[in-house]
């Protein structure tokens, strides 16, 4: 006889139509974007109805114990932040859908990423074993007992099982919700880290790549706080556009080697992180550079880096008529301004997640809803093209 426990994750995975909430903490570690939303069929016939959005940042207290960790936490920091994340994540839920018209009972699903706490895509070896890995924090087993839903989370390690690097994990999104018919596109997030799915038109899955393209606004905002304590990120790209770009410092900025490596790839603090940003700012000022001036040229060091991996990888691959911009850094008005200047001379539309019809202040958390409700009915949802694995599989962990 069956428990209701496990009734209950039949009858919801026997379900047409579910309502999923998915929530996300990207790698500038901010707090959890929440989004609750109605989601019907699966691969390229999903459809979806955004029910409920929040953003709820973390309290500056977690928030500097997790930027702490990153940097040179121990075994007993990422056991204690494991269990607060979570905790997080489920009382912003519930806060948060208080404001809203739906009851925590009606959730079919929850799909959660957690914190990313590190990310190390390069083979390590030990005797005869080998493997990548990936660490995100932030519990599914505390998640489903504060809420009492079904949780799908640990998305990313089926993938390096697989073979993949587990990561960029939101291409199978992009590909189900942003294909187009007729028209190719890239579908460039930036986040702390900058990513990029490539669409061509009419594409089928086998034909989607994506990867990292180096760094996004984590970058900038480890030299801004370094700079200028109290400020943890630049305002607008302000700081930035009171200086002027050293185009020698950023040439040799764009001769790292991630930035030239082919894809498959992915980074993350790890790489460009504060370490990178600490040596920026000590050449920065061997060269006699303002705070302002150093501020400009790790902005001009992501817009270039994107570039650089577009003429690289990209356009000389497929014919690309749209680039669709979304993420973090697209408030920063310094950065866009160079990028768009970019885009342009390529003769690429630009476009934003808005015009296509979404938020893309939510549009990872929607990602994350979208992999957890393929997850629970074993749809695989990995792209190969994108993580380098050698085979489709279904990623994530049930909680019933």
């Amino acid at each position: 006889m069956s428990t209701p426990v496990a009734k209950r994750l039949v009858d919801t995975i026997l379900k047409d139509e579910r309502i999923v909430v998915g929530l996300m903490s990207g790698t500038s570690a901010d707090g959890v974007d929440i989004v609750a939303v109605e989601l019907k069929g699966h691969e390229k016939n999903i459809r979806h109805k955004i029910l409920h959005k929040d953003v709820v940042p973390y309290h500056p207290e977690l928030r500097s114990y997790i930027l702490q960790t990153l940097e040179r936490g121990v075994v007993r920091d990422v056991c204690i932040l494991n269990f607060l994340v979570a905790e997080f994540f489920s009382k912003a839920l519930k806060d948060s859908l208080e404001n809203s018209s739906i009851k925590i009972s009606e959730i079919d699903l929850i799909g959660s990423h957690g914190q990313t706490i590190y990310h190390f895509p390069e083979y390590f070896s030990t005797k005869d074993l080998s493997s990548r890995c990936t660490l995100q924090i932030g519990s599914t087993q505390v998640i489903a007992e504060r809420t009492g839903r079904i949780v799908v989370g640990n998305f990313r390690i089926r993938d390096i099982a697989a073979g993949g690097q587990g990561a960029p994990i939101i291409a199978y999104v992009d590909y189900v919700l942003l294909s187009d018919p007729k028209k190719g596109r890239i579908i460039q997030n930036i986040g702390g880290i900058a990513n990029a799915t490539v669409i061509p038109a009419n594409a089928s899955r086998d034909e989607i790549y994506a990867f990292d393209t180096g760094p996004g606004n984590s970058l900038i905002d480890y030299v801004v706080s370094l700079l200028y304590p109290g400020l943890n990120y630049d305002p607008d790209g302000e700081i930035g556009r009171r200086g002027s770009v050293d185009h020698d410092l950023l040439k040799d900025l764009l001769r790292h080697e991630f930035i030239t490596r082919p894809p498959p790839k992915t980074t993350g603090r790890e790489v460009f992180g504060i370490e990178m940003a600490r040596d920026i700012i000590k050449r920065g000022f061997e060269k006699k550079l303002s705070k302002e001036d150093i501020v400009a040229t790790v902005t001009a060091f992501t817009v270039y880096s994107i570039i650089k991996n577009y003429d690289l990888f990209i356009l000389n691959r497929y014919k690309i008529d749209e680039v669709v911009l979304g993420g973090g850094g697209v408030r920063n008005r310094f950065l866009m301004e160079m990028l768009e200047r970019e885009l342009r001379e390529r003769r690429l539309k630009i476009l934003f997640h808005e015009d296509l019809g979404i938020d893309s202040k939510i549009k990872e958390a929607l990602g994350i809803a979208v992999l957890a409700h393929e997850t629970l009915s074993g749809v695989p949802n990995n792209i190969v093209g994108a993580t380098g694995a050698h085979r489709y599989v279904v990623m994530g962990e049930i909680v019933p």
